[in-house]
């Protein structure tokens, strides 16, 4: 997740103008020199090509996110008068068919689309991803977290494939039923807890809800330690490798005893959704979630105001997701334009205060959300230092071999 106190040097770097070569990236449909752009003279090369274009399609893998880039769109289409093509889709399926028709050669249905930030690795490798240093010459991500402005958990993106919306996994909980002082601050103090309120703890079952699968990536960084957890965070490792490790490693029994004790007394729930319905409807007191889900769910009156955050020590998953140009793209400037302003401070701030989706910018921070709103995320003394970088390819695996190693027993 963002290092918040990265030297000053390493921001200096990542914010200074880098013109994009023609002969290093695979874009195929340009309509102007991407070469010469860099965050100086960006709107002066991109506005006219963008609105000779007059037209952008986009496309949306959360269906949760729909009203948050219908409200960019009317921006967008308000002050550039360029239509926006809007679309929602399932991942899998649009990864897919991008990867299909990258392969066939022909152009792409999409020209800026919000994908999991965990689909790097198969998309950049079938040669999907556009080779544009985004995050080098956008004019609003000058003020870009350094780190994720060249990799994405763990893996190097060269500003390719930016996160525009950071999200965590937490334990929430109704605090009209848990006292402050009974709040967990461990594993271990989790793990007491259920055991003395049996069936009031739920656990989204990892392979139905990232909450869930960050869940056991979580437990396996807090219980591992010197080669078992460098084996657990070795992100050069393929989704096969993590899955062979996962399966045969002893270095993942604390994990599979951990999961023992708390199945026999926590719920294990069929989705993230499902586990904030069963807090709201009293039959748990305390889950694992997402943070800027439970804000959707305050909105929408599905969970009560006394709902709360909190992270245990040695840290829990915080992940995000990006948005990215094809490679085969047909209106590239106005993909440029439109993720442009998907990252602007004001959009930024407008999307933490409505949706709890943290910013990668270092200036869209909590204490500018107010103060109604601050008391149902993440408080400041556990977030973001007890934010940790998920890796989906090890949490996949670990939640395949918990179906072997545990549920199936």
């Amino acid at each position: 997740m963002p290092m918040k106190s990265i030297a000053i040097a390493a921001l200096a770097l990542a914010t200074t103008a880098a013109p994009c070569l023609s002969a290093e990236t695979n874009m195929k449909n340009l309509d102007f020199d991407l070469a010469k752009v860099t965050r100086e003279n960006f709107y002066e090369i991109v506005v006219p090509a963008a609105k000779a274009e007059g037209t952008v399609t986009m496309y949306n893998f959360a269906g949760s996110f729909a009203d948050t880039w219908k409200e960019l769109i009317t921006r967008f289409e308000t002050k550039y008068g360029i239509k926006v093509a809007y679309s929602d889709v399932k991942g899998d399926q649009a990864n897919q068919q991008l990867i299909a028709v990258q392969s066939a050669g022909q152009d792409s249905p999409v020209d800026a689309y919000f994908a999991g930030g965990g689909g790097y690795p198969l998309l950049s490798t079938k040669g999907v991803v556009g080779n544009i240093p985004l995050t080098k010459i956008l004019p609003n991500m000058a003020n870009y977290d350094p780190v994720l402005a060249e990799t994405v958990f763990g893996k190097s993106h060269g500003g390719s494939f930016p996160l525009v919306h950071l999200n965590q996994t937490a334990v929430g909980y109704d605090s009209a039923f848990v006292k402050v002082q009974d709040v967990p601050k461990s594993f271990d103090d989790l793990l007491a807890w259920a055991e003395k309120n049996p069936k009031r703890l739920g656990v989204t079952l990892p392979a139905k809800g990232g909450s869930g699968s960050g869940f056991i990536y979580s437990v396996a960084l807090n219980y591992l330690s010197g080669e078992c957890r460098k084996q657990l965070t070795d992100y050069n490792k393929t989704l096969q490798q993590a899955q062979d490790w996962a399966m045969t490693s002893h270095c993942l029994q604390p994990v599979w005893d951990y999961y023992r004790r708390l199945l026999a007394v926590a719920e294990l729930t069929n989705g993230n959704a499902d586990t904030l319905n069963l807090i709201n409807n009293q039959q748990l007191y305390m889950g694992t979630v997402w943070e800027d889900q439970v804000m959707s769910f305050l909105g929408t009156k599905q969970l009560p105001e006394t709902f709360r955050l909190t992270l245990l020590e040695k840290g829990q998953v915080g992940s995000g997701d990006a948005i990215f140009v094809p490679a085969n793209a047909k209106h590239v400037a106005s993909a440029l334009l439109l993720i442009d302003m998907a990252m602007s401070r004001e959009f930024q701030l407008w999307k933490l205060e409505n949706k709890a989706s943290r910013s990668p910018r270092l200036d869209v921070t909590n204490d500018l959300m107010p103060e109604a709103t601050q008391v149902h995320v993440l408080p400041k003394d556990v977030y973001p230092r007890l934010s940790v970088p998920a890796f989906w390819d090890m949490s996949t695996a670990l939640a395949e071999a918990l179906d072997e190693k545990v549920l199936n027993q």
